[in-house]
């Protein structure tokens, strides 16, 4: 029979801290029965300032109570296994007091003012236009008062308003002299167009124009090929069709425009 190494017998094992934080760092998840022990662990807790064990009879109180002390660190357990509470969802305001402070492309070097986007957080549908512009009233808009006239009478076609959708821009800041975004302008932009439609989560996005509507879809082709074909982006129905700006005077665009809005409206029934 062996002997006892009284060396080994006597030596002290882990604690209950360093060996869960052993157990932590291989990857082990620890499980133990709250029933057991629960007077000694309970005793063991009462400490003074200067962390030492109290007298007996606090110990004793506390194994008197026993099914309340499970009952307790049951609770505790259950709390420590919740999840922490999800960040507040950024909104879209915050998002654009973020976009109005980027630098990440040269627009933000004369921009006066960024042009996040306008309309309703839980639109149906989402509108993208390429840049915002200056109006004649020498305001930064998405939109010139004409054009915006034309979308809402395009979206009345359809049994829908300005108020209802979004709005938004390729690229948040207006370019010199009203010149067509570059396309790193628009890569810049990437993440901040991306947001959006996490937040607003359309049932369906419009492209309007040519250059916007090959920068969303990542496609050298032209609109006439892109148009009355089904896109995705981000997982979301994309349908492309002219900018407003191209449908003044030009009654043939306008039929096709109509024929783009028809299949719209079958995702907003």
């Amino acid at each position: 029979m062996f002997s006892r190494v009284p060396e080994l017998e006597n030596k002290s094992l882990l604690s209950e801290d360093l060996r869960q934080q052993y157990l932590k760092c291989m990857g082990i998840q620890s499980w133990f029965d709250l029933s057991l022990d629960v007077a000694e662990l309970s005793a063991k807790n009462v400490l003074d300032d200067d962390g030492l064990v109290g007298d007996e009879s606090q110990a004793s109180d506390l194994s008197k109570n026993i099914p309340e002390n499970i009952a307790a660190a049951k609770a505790n357990v259950l709390r420590s296994e919740v999840t922490e509470e999800p960040a507040i969802h950024e909104t879209l305001d915050l998002l654009s007091t973020k976009i109005a402070k980027c630098e990440l492309c040269e627009l933000h070097i004369n921009r006066q003012q960024a042009i996040s986007g306008e309309g309703s957080a839980e639109a149906k549908i989402f509108i993208i236009i390429d840049a915002p512009v200056l109006d004649v009233a020498g305001e930064h808009a998405l939109l010139s008062t004409t054009n915006k006239q034309m979308i809402q009478a395009m979206l009345q076609a359809i049994g829908s308003t300005l108020a209802s959708v979004f709005i938004t821009s390729l690229v948040k800041c207006r370019p010199p002299e009203n010149r067509a975004p570059q396309t790193s302008e628009m890569i810049c932009c990437d993440d901040h167009l991306s947001a959006q439609i996490n937040l607003v989560k359309p049932g369906v996005i419009l492209v309007l124009g040519e250059r916007a509507s090959q920068q969303l879809l990542v496609s050298q082709k032209s609109l006439t090929d892109l148009r009355l074909r089904h896109h995705r982006h981000q997982g979301i129905p994309v349908y492309a069709s002219y900018h407003p700006g191209e449908l003044f005077g030009s009654s043939e665009a306008k039929r096709k425009v109509w024929a783009d809005l028809l299949q719209i409206k079958q995702h907003i029934k």
